[in-house]
């Protein structure tokens, strides 16, 4: 009988015990989110800086097919190209009217001119800026996107033929290009 006795106690006590253990604590639930609060608070940021970059390689794309303009005009003509339209004859050279970039993704992109306009997607300002020895150009982050956006330069040296690309890692700060 004792036995019996203490087999259903041991029977009940395990029984009961299994009970308890079903589902999780507040405390446990409340690390647990803090936790995930903590790696979100360190992910977003580098995501977004992600984002940003990769806006850059469009200015970076742009710049450097408008440097191999700027070899084949001085190739071609002895000269560098003096405006957006000259550089044309070698490579498309188009632009946004505006630097707000909901608005330029339902525009079709222009034919640029002078030496300063918009990129097609209208996060950017385009600078160019021709001597006798050098040309280079300069894309800016404007509208919404100046103070969160990454600049790039680059510079084609006419003496030496050669082409020099820079990607700013500061935000809302372009670089200065240097022959």
């Amino acid at each position: 009988m004792r036995s019996q006795l203490r087999l259903a106690l041991l029977n009940r006590l395990a029984k009961s015990h299994a009970r308890q253990q079903i589902g999780f604590t507040l405390v446990e639930l409340i690390v647990v989110v803090v936790i995930i609060g903590i790696l979100a608070a360190i992910a977003i940021p580098s995501f977004q800086a992600s984002g940003d970059k990769a806006k850059q390689k469009e200015a970076s794309t742009l710049l450097s097919g408008y440097l191999k303009g700027a070899q084949a005009f001085y190739t071609e003509n002895s000269r560098t190209a003096a405006t957006a339209q000259e550089l044309s004859q070698f490579i498309s050279v188009t632009g946004c009217s505006t630097t707000d970039a909901t608005t330029c993704k339902g525009q079709t992109p222009a034919a640029a001119s002078g030496t300063s306009w918009n990129s097609p997607s209208g996060l950017y300002t385009i600078t160019y800026n021709p001597n006798a020895t050098c040309s280079t150009f300069r894309a800016a982050p404007a509208g919404q996107f100046a103070a969160v956006g990454y600049g790039v330069a680059g510079a084609y040296n006419v003496n030496t033929g050669a082409t020099k690309m820079i990607e700013g890692t500061t935000k809302g700060q372009t670089p200065t290009p240097a022959c």
